[in-house]
């Protein structure tokens, strides 16, 4: 189906932060998961993507008085809807794994 990546840098040895624009032009930094063929080997650096998943910067109100999280997904041309709902749930995963708080006795992922 499609693979996700985030965009790095120094051949794939760190997050590129900057490769949405303004990392922190409003609110919190964006990040992005890019999504790729299946078979595309390279993923790193400007390899072309078919779409992305990426966290919203909020505004400074919203920062202080809620946690709610906003995600832009952006799906490739070809996508069923099937793929589009695979792809919606993987957001919804991806906040889970790396944006919401673990608390003591949680797993680690």
């Amino acid at each position: 189906m499609y693979k996700l990546h985030n965009p790095t840098c120094f051949g794939g040895m760190c997050v590129n932060c900057c490769a949405e624009g303004n990392p922190c032009g409003k609110g919190c930094c964006k990040v992005s998961f890019r999504v790729y063929d299946a078979e595309q080997q390279k993923t790193d650096g400007d390899a072309p993507y078919l779409g992305h998943i990426m966290k919203k910067p909020k505004s400074l109100s919203l920062e202080l008085f809620t946690d709610a999280d906003a995600f832009e997904v952006i799906f490739p041309q070809e996508a069923t809807a099937a793929q589009k709902g695979v792809l919606i749930g993987t957001s919804i995963f991806l906040n889970a794994i790396f944006f919401e708080e673990k608390g003591q006795d949680a797993p680690l992922v």
